[in-house]
C-alpha cells in the first residue's frame, strides 16, 4: 500500500528553529509493517537562515585599529544577525567608520574609507586593503565628521579574533592584518578558503527512518541549495530514493532539516511544503 503525507507550516515545532516539523497521525497509533519504505516526493523550503548568527555560529564580530590624535585605538564591530556577502560586510564596516568619524570626502563628493574588504574572484578569496591615513586634510578633501589626525601616517589594521568564527566567513585565520601599522597601502589576501555560509546543503532527517548505511541512521535524503537567499529551495528527485522505515507503531512523525554537518538550522520562515511517499510492506 502506498501513502502520501504532506507537511506544511501547520506542522512546525515551536522551538525557535523553524526547521523541525511534526505530523500527528490521525488514529494516534500508525502501524508501520516490516519492509516499509519512504522517499521524498517534493520539498519547497524558503532560504531564510542567516549566515551570520551570533548565538548559533558565533561569527558576527571583529575589530580594527585606527590612528587618531590620541594614538592608535582599537574599535569593535558587532554585525547584527543576517545574511551578508562580503560587500554587505564591507558596507556595515563603513557604517561603523562613519559613526566613529573615520572618513573623509574627496573633491568628487565621495566618501573615502581607509580599510575595505572585497571579493577577489581570481584567487577565490577576500581581499583586505588598508590605506595609510594622512596626518592632515588632503587638498580638495573635506572633513564633515571632524576626523582627528595622527601625527604619523599609518594604516589601520583588521583584527580577526580567536574568540569567534568570523574569520571563516572572509577566509582569514586568527591574527592582525597587517601585523603592524604600515606607512603605505597594504593589500592582504585570504589565507584560508572563505566559507561564505556555514550551511552549504541540507539534510532531511525523520524519526521513522532506519537507514543502516548512514550515520545518523535517520537520514532521508540530502537537498542541494539551488536558490539565492530569500527565494525558495525546491527539491524534486528525478527518481524515487526509497529508504527503509523502522517497523512499529507511531503516534507521530518528526522531520527536521540540518546542515551538511548535521548541525541545527535556525530558519526565519517556516512556510514549507514537504510531500513524502510511503510504501507499506505486508503485515
Amino acid at each position: 500500500m502506498s501513502l502520501s503525507l504532506v507537511l506544511n507550516t501547520n506542522n512546525v515545532i515551536t522551538n525557535g528553529l523553524n526547521s523541525q516539523y511534526q505530523y500527528n497521525f490521525i488514529n494516534v497509533a500508525f502501524n508501520v509493517p516490516q519492509n516499509s519504505t519512504m522517499c521524498i516526493s517534493n520539498v519547497t523550503i524558503p532560504y531564510s537562515w542567516f549566515n551570520l548568527n551570533s548565538s548559533l555560529y558565533s561569527n558576527t564580530s571583529f575589530q580594527y585599529t585606527f590612528p587618531t590624535s590620541s594614538g592608535t585605538v582599537t574599535f569593535s564591530v558587532n554585525i547584527p544577525n543576517g545574511f551578508y556577502d562580503v560587500d554587505n560586510i564591507n558596507e556595515y564596516l563603513q557604517s561603523v567608520m562613519i559613526k566613529n568619524k573615520q572618513y573623509l570626502v574627496n573633491a568628487s563628493g565621495q566618501y573615502v574609507y581607509y580599510i575595505t574588504l572585497a571579493y577577489n574572484t581570481t584567487y577565490y578569496g577576500v581581499q583586505l586593503k588598508c590605506y595609510n591615513v594622512p596626518t592632515s586634510l588632503p587638498t580638495g578633501y573635506t572633513n564633515p565628521s571632524g576626523m582627528t589626525f595622527s601625527s604619523t601616517t599609518s594604516t589601520p589594521q583588521l583584527i580577526v579574533l580567536s574568540t569567534n568564527n568570523f574569520g571563516t566567513i572572509i577566509g582569514f585565520s586568527t591574527g592582525t592584518y597587517p601585523s603592524v601599522p604600515q606607512t603605505t597601502t597594504q593589500t592582504v589576501l585570504s589565507n584560508t578558503t572563505p566559507n561564505g555560509s556555514p550551511v552549504n546543503s541540507l539534510i532531511m532527517r525523520c524519526n521513522l527512518i532506519d537507514n543502516s548505511v548512514a550515520m545518523p541512521s535517520d537520514i532521508v535524503d540530502s537537498i542541494p541549495i539551488d536558490a539565492v537567499f530569500g527565494a525558495n529551495v525546491t527539491y524534486q528527485p528525478n527518481f524515487p530514493k526509497w529508504v527503509k522505515l523502522k517497523a512499529g507503531k507511531y503516534s507521530y512523525m518528526t522531520v527536521q532539516f540540518v546542515d551538511q554537518d548535521n548541525n541545527a538550522i535556525q530558519a526565519n520562515d517556516n512556510n514549507v511544503l514537504i510531500t513524502l511517499l510511503l510504501q507499506l510492506g505486508t503485515v
